[in-house]
């Protein structure tokens, strides 16, 4: 892991210093990828179980 400026060394980093953003910044940064994915997963479980059953 490389050193990051304005992190004491003898202290760990937060996430956002760690990774330069946050869980919930990602989320809403990249929302139309996840709905998307999601919107995938549906259609496959969904044809999936409609499958099984016909």
């Amino acid at each position: 892991m490389p050193l990051q400026i304005g992190i004491p060394k003898d202290q760990q980093p937060r996430p956002e210093q760690e990774w330069g953003f946050t869980i919930w910044e990602f989320i809403i940064e990249n929302k139309w990828y996840l709905a998307g994915i999601l919107l995938l997963l549906a259609i496959f479980f969904y044809a999936r179980n409609y499958m099984k059953n016909h």
